[in-house]
């Protein structure tokens, strides 16, 4: 359920500023991490299936045990974003999208329900059959269609835990 609470405040860390200091960063540093970004040979796939192992075990928990709790929707959450924030980072940008689309929907979501569980679900297949078919990039064709569909899907959703 959505919260009707107020809500809280919840006070910066700054652990990450004490580490890394404060100002700007010496634009070098930041053009020798954008060209090794650019020129990684890193496989996004051995990056993807960890948190794709994760969502599926996750998913088939909660359907198997009808857990619908918050834990689970943060659950649920938890490997989508590490597969977007990844997928962009190496090439992805098609999987970033997909999986942005559906933070977006299960945006302020407090618990899972069925429908949360079906478009999860849906979205581990769709990136699953996106990398068998090595849709890197933006897919091209196939993926933007696949996209749109998978955008429609989402703007159709009406989740009962809202």
């Amino acid at each position: 359920m959505m919260s009707t609470n107020k809500p809280r405040k919840i006070k910066a860390s700054y652990e990450l500023q004490n580490k890394v200091g404060m100002g700007p960063i010496d634009e070098k540093k930041v053009a020798a991490a954008q060209a090794m970004m650019d020129t990684s040979t890193v496989d996004f796939i051995v990056i993807a299936r960890p948190e794709l192992d994760q969502l599926h075990t996750v998913i088939t928990a909660a359907k198997a045990g009808k857990d619908y709790s918050a834990e689970t929707m943060t659950a649920i959450k938890t490997p989508i974003m590490n597969l977007k924030a990844n997928a962009g980072t190496f090439k992805y940008s098609f999987i970033s999208d997909l999986t942005g689309s559906v933070l977006m929907l299960f945006e302020g979501l407090d618990k899972a329900d069925k429908k949360v569980l079906q478009v999860a679900d849906v979205l581990h297949k769709t990136i699953l059959l996106s990398l068998a078919y090595q849709l890197s990039g933006d897919g091209g064709e196939p993926g933007q269609a696949l996209l749109a569909t998978f955008q429609e899907l989402c703007m159709k959703f009406k989740p009962s835990a809202a």
